[in-house]
């Protein structure tokens, strides 16, 4: 049995509903009208202090959606969520891809990142970008990305986001780890 991966937002989540099941949707399905019983993945029990135990129960209703990807970076990113793939094929995937991040009109474009306190927002495709965030943004092969992230001196995360909201964090330590990987082999 393959587990889906426990986000950030996962655990805000568990830690509002101590005591209870967190149930994981496919972010592939609508559910702007509810969320159908076959959106379900499965549920995580969360115990008294609101943490997510290992304790896991699939959904035999689950029934995956497709979806077209747009691009390699967006397809591994729902292999790994469904377990198909080991998350370090998300560094390979990032650091090959073609990325949308949100940019500081005031600044030059890919010279700068815009932080939400750690975090840095990327997204795998315009597809898959918000459209109700301000219309700045600029791209960066993942390389770039990596030799910015490098720069900084401070730990980032980033979080990088597909189409129908996926999401996955990697620390930004690991994206410049697999581009000094990729220099060296």
């Amino acid at each position: 049995m393959i587990k889906p991966l426990v986000t950030r937002e996962m655990r805000e989540r568990a830690r509002r509903a101590p005591n209870n099941w967190l149930h994981v949707v496919d972010p592939a399905h609508d559910s702007t009208g509810g969320v159908p019983a076959e959106a379900v993945i499965g549920r995580y029990l969360v115990d008294a202090r609101g943490e997510i135990t290992d304790q896991y129960v699939p959904n035999p209703r689950y029934q995956p959606r497709e979806i077209t990807f747009e691009n390699d970076l967006e397809s591994a990113m729902y292999l790994v969520q469904r377990g198909y793939e080991e998350k370090q094929t998300l560094v390979d995937a990032v650091l090959a891809a073609d990325l949308v991040l949100p940019a500081d009109p005031a600044r030059e474009p890919r010279g700068h990142l815009v932080m939400r306190g750690d975090i840095v927002d990327v997204f795998a495709s315009e597809q898959a970008r918000p459209r109700d965030w301000p219309p700045y943004w600029h791209r960066f092969r993942g390389v770039e990305l990596a030799v910015v992230v490098d720069a900084l001196e401070r730990p980032v995360t980033l979080l990088v986001t597909a189409q129908g909201g996926v999401q996955f964090e990697i620390p930004g330590e690991l994206l410049v780890e697999g581009l000094r990987a990729v220099i060296l082999d």
